[in-house]
């Protein structure tokens, strides 16, 4: 029997779409061990460990978060990165010769250390879009007996690989009074950090915000330093910082100025995920005017977030916004806003 070439083409096809899907599973096979203290024992693939939360991905229970200090042994064959609290950053596969203890087999060495240590691990194979977390932010209030009704939104996304860090944020606040008088402040932000040693690590930013409250219509902002981890742990993170920045200010009224400024800035993260899961997140950033001796910048944010079900938020966000010698004549030296907040983590 002769076959005709189309039709061979077209089985060949089939057949090597029909191995592809067979192998498939094959290829999805987990195969990384998990065991609890309780003696459970799982296995899976393990996606990540952060801030004390180990996710994995199972057969029949699909993607699980596991306490960090409720497990003590993993092992997997595959690469991953393994970051501690001392500032150690190694890569290789997972063993525990001792439970409670981690040992990273690297192609030189291995390096054994306690799980309490350990603060961050990854698989080096993960894929882009899996390397970022991210969150959304929604808060609306209204109070009758002043008339103003407030609207804001936030999100946040990160990537994080093991020699750097990449964050993007943007926010807006939007206020309305019964006597049609509106205002609104708007920060759009991208900050990338590069670890390097143990515990120090190169910063830069750069961002645009409009807030009329204090005299400005946009600030263009492009900042750069180095930092230190003061603390990192599975439940706490404080880092310090220091450089210089540049920014471009377009007031309201009057001609745009180019400032140079220094920065001092401080970023302290708490977080719990024991039931209610909670994140507490602190950031200042001080600026003290080198073209303009005496003049001070100062932005705080802070914000508080309790799970309520399954990747879903409560909260509250607060900033401060100040300028002791604002752009514009007759602006504002001070903006606050508190806001609560309902949100979604991904």
């Amino acid at each position: 029997m002769i076959v005709e070439p189309h039709r061979l083409a077209r089985a060949s096809i089939l057949a090597a779409v029909v191995l592809a899907l067979g192998a498939a599973p094959a290829l999805a096979q987990k195969t990384d061990v998990v065991k609890l203290v309780n003696g459970d024992s799982l296995t899976c693939e393990i996606k990540l460990l952060d801030r004390g939360r180990l996710e994995v991905s199972t057969d029949h229970l699909g993607t699980v978060n596991i306490e960090w200090d409720k497990i003590t042994s993993v092992t997997s064959k595959r690469q991953f990165r393994v970051e501690t609290t001392t500032g150690l950053r190694l890569l290789g596969q997972l063993a525990t010769s001792t439970p409670g203890q981690l040992d990273v087999i690297q192609a030189t060495d291995t390096v054994t250390t306690s799980n309490l240590d350990v603060v961050f691990i990854v698989p080096i194979e993960r894929r882009f879009w899996q390397q970022i977390d991210g969150a959304l932010n929604f808060g609306l209030s209204y109070t009758q007996s002043s008339g103003v009704a407030q609207l804001n939104f936030g999100a946040s996304a990160t990537h994080r690989r093991a020699t750097a860090q990449w964050t993007a944020t943007a926010s807006s606040y939007l206020t309305a009074e019964d006597n049609g008088d509106k205002t609104s402040r708007h920060a759009l932000d991208l900050s990338g950090v590069r670890f390097l040693g143990r515990h120090s690590l190169w910063l830069l930013q750069g961002g645009f915000m409009r807030n009329e409250e204090l005299g400005y219509k946009l600030r263009g902002t492009i900042s750069g330093g180095a930092g230190r981890f003061l603390v990192h742990t599975n439940r706490a993170v404080l880092v310090v910082g220091g450089g210089l920045s540049t920014s471009r200010e377009i007031p309201v009224e009057g001609e745009s100025s180019q400032e140079l400024e220094a920065l001092i800035s401080a970023r302290q993260s708490y977080f719990t995920y024991d039931t209610p899961k909670t994140n507490v997140s602190i950031g200042v950033a001080l600026y003290p005017s080198l073209s303009q001796w005496g003049r001070v910048r100062l932005e705080f944010n802070g914000q508080v977030n309790r799970e309520i079900v399954k990747d879903f938020t409560v909260g509250f966000t607060i900033y401060d916004s100040f300028d002791n010698r604002p752009p514009s004549e007759g602006a504002r030296k001070n903006d606050v806003g508190l806001s609560l907040t309902v949100g979604w983590t991904f």
